[in-house]
């Protein structure tokens, strides 16, 4: 009973070590690895400037520089830095000038995968081979001319690989990519307040001009007019006498006579 269990056990060890290598083998048989390679890197910058025109329900319209009108969407967590403090993308000011500076890096990647494969050569027939693989499993491959295989350590071309032949190959894949980055930077100038200008005062009335003072011409006072001479008597005529004179004369003296006579009485 002893001798039994303990050769059931070693059995059962063993099995157990068999199921193990055979993992193993099939894990070897295989593998793939890959790995990535840049290949090259390009950048680029272009800087670009315009006026904010429109501003609301965060959605910014900038006129560039060029005259095209633009419309962005902002996310709420944008930060622009202007006049050198950072503020939201979406509060920036109707007039702000801004500037941005785009720098985009493209890389060239090329990712590689190796796989190993290992199996037994079953048939070949010109630059087709079939293996039978660790599962036990035949796999037929179309290889290139030139491919190597890997035999006991030496390379081996299509041609050379005989039934029974215990082989290793390994299958590149190439995949080329392209990874695109971009980074913007936006500054900007806010506009400037508009000077409050204070209302002007009413116009005095303008005063009535003084009249000018003009210096009084200094006119000679006019010459006394020369005395006229008296104009000489008429002539009587020589026909005239004194005595009509001396009528009259009687006659006032007389009638002033009777006059104070009558007054008297």
């Amino acid at each position: 009973m002893t001798n039994n269990t303990t050769r059931k056990i070693l059995i059962g060890f063993c099995t157990i070590l068999t199921v193990f290598a055979l993992v193993a083998v099939t894990a070897v048989a295989q593998t793939s690895t890959k790995s990535t390679e840049v290949t090259g890197t390009k950048t680029a910058t272009q800087h670009l400037a315009g006026t904010v025109v429109y501003n609301e329900g965060g959605t910014v319209a900038v006129k560039m520089a060029s005259g095209e009108l633009r419309t962005f969407t902002p996310p709420a967590d944008r930060m622009i830095k202007v006049d050198g403090q950072d503020i939201p993308a979406r509060d920036v000011k109707v007039g702000t000038k801004l500037n941005a500076t785009i720098t985009t890096t493209t890389r060239s990647i090329t990712e590689r995968t190796v796989t190993t494969g290992s199996g037994t050569v079953w048939f070949v027939n010109g630059n087709n081979v079939i293996l039978t693989m660790a599962d036990g499993k035949n796999k037929q491959f179309k290889v290139k001319p030139d491919y190597k295989f890997n035999v006991d350590g030496q390379p081996a071309g299509v041609h050379d690989l005989k039934k029974g032949m215990k082989v290793s190959a390994e299958k590149i894949v190439e995949e080329p990519t392209t990874e695109i980055a971009a980074n913007t930077e936006v500054t900007g100038i806010a506009p400037k307040p508009k000077p409050v200008v204070a209302a002007a005062p009413a116009p005095e009335p303008a005063a009535s001009p003084k009249p000018a003072r003009v210096a009084a011409a200094h006119t000679p006072a006019p010459a006394p007019a020369a005395a006229a001479e008296p104009a000489p008597a008429p002539a009587l005529p020589k026909t005239g006498s004194p005595l009509p004179l001396a009528g009259l004369l009687g006659m006032l003296f007389t009638g002033a006579g009777l006059g104070l006579r009558k007054l008297r009485s």
